[in-house]
């Protein structure tokens, strides 16, 4: 636990969101029982590389873990966000922001993720678990004509090769637990050089 803080995005806002509440809902509601419903297939089917497991009862907070897709610099990573859903829900949509820092074009250096669809494209069609597939598919591919962080993005666009190998180490020291066994270029890791010393023969 003290390691996930340590890895936090800013501690301001982790501090934050123990103090968002939401007023209860009626159990008969049917907003209640769609949130139900959701909470139901992210449990008994979950969606590869996702999880989300409720803080409380009512299913108001959830703890939500994205795993970095293979292929990105976030790999083998494990990314842990905070989501909240509003007594409007689904007719408003969840609030939902990273808690593990993670170098992306579309997150913010607070956590805030820069999602159309849950900005100004909401749909009742939506549910938690399409917005948390959404969120690991712009791990993939980021959206880089409206971002949160213009200067990771420039970095992106111009410099691939070094915003993957900040990105990765990134991901190795705040979403993994030890680096992994691995070379990189011609140094290993393991003798305890950083990637970002590392430049391609």
């Amino acid at each position: 636990m003290f390691s996930r803080v340590n890895s936090s995005c800013c501690f301001y806002c982790l501090n934050n969101m123990q103090l968002l509440s939401t007023p209860p809902v009626l159990e008969k509601a049917w907003k209640h029982r769609r949130l139900q419903s959701e909470l139901k297939s992210l449990q008994k089917e979950p969606p590869e590389g996702v999880w989300a497991t409720p803080l409380d009862k009512k299913a108001h907070f959830f703890q939500a873990v994205i795993i970095g897709p293979k292929g990105t610099p976030y790999e083998g990573g494990r990314f842990f966000l905070y989501l909240q859903v509003p007594q409007s829900y689904p007719l408003r949509p969840p609030h939902i922001q990273f808690i593990t820092k993670i170098l992306h074009p579309n997150v913010s250096r607070h956590g805030d993720i820069g999602l159309d669809s849950i900005h100004h494209n909401w749909s009742l069609a939506l549910t938690l678990s399409k917005i948390l597939l959404s969120i690991q598919s712009l791990l993939t591919d980021p959206y880089l004509k409206v971002s949160m962080e213009p200067d990771i993005a420039k970095l992106y666009s111009e410099d691939r090769n070094l915003f993957n190998q900040m990105a990765r180490e990134w991901t190795w020291k705040y979403a993994m637990t030890e680096i992994p066994q691995v070379y990189f270029g011609h140094v290993d890791l393991e003798r305890g050089f950083s990637p970002l010393t590392v430049r391609s023969a």
